[in-house]
């Protein structure tokens, strides 16, 4: 059964089902019990108008993951130069630190290497 929430102060109210459709996906999901702890808390709060705009924000503008693609794809260049050194012996090897090449130019990488790197490592 739907509850009613009600922000009296902002003259914000929220009927809570039971079930909601992610707009996003079109899936049906129940409202979680954390979903609803943080309606009530807010409306308790006089900031249920903050919360609802809040997740809007985050729904419309996504952040990303810190790193993400980029530190992805430095990741693949390094295996990739590996696999074209070939085989050394563990006294010669060097390890390189990725925190010294985040600032330099960024990474070419064609898909077809990134393809290869996947493929010799059995993705």
């Amino acid at each position: 059964m739907a509850e009613i929430f009600t922000d009296y102060i902002n003259k914000t109210i929220l009927t809570l089902p039971d079930k909601f459709i992610d707009v996003k996906t079109g899936e049906s999901h129940i409202v979680s019990q954390k979903m609803q702890e943080q309606i009530e808390y807010h409306t308790n709060n006089n900031t249920l108008i903050h919360l609802l705009l809040s997740a809007l924000n985050s729904y419309l503008h996504p952040k990303l993951m810190h790193g993400g693609n980029e530190e992805i794809l430095f990741e693949l260049s390094e295996i990739k130069k590996m696999m074209q050194q070939g085989y050394t012996q563990k006294n010669n090897f060097q390890v390189s630190n990725p925190t010294n090449h985040r600032h330099h130019a960024p990474i070419d990488l064609e898909m077809s290497d990134i393809k290869d790197v996947l493929e010799a490592f059995g993705g």
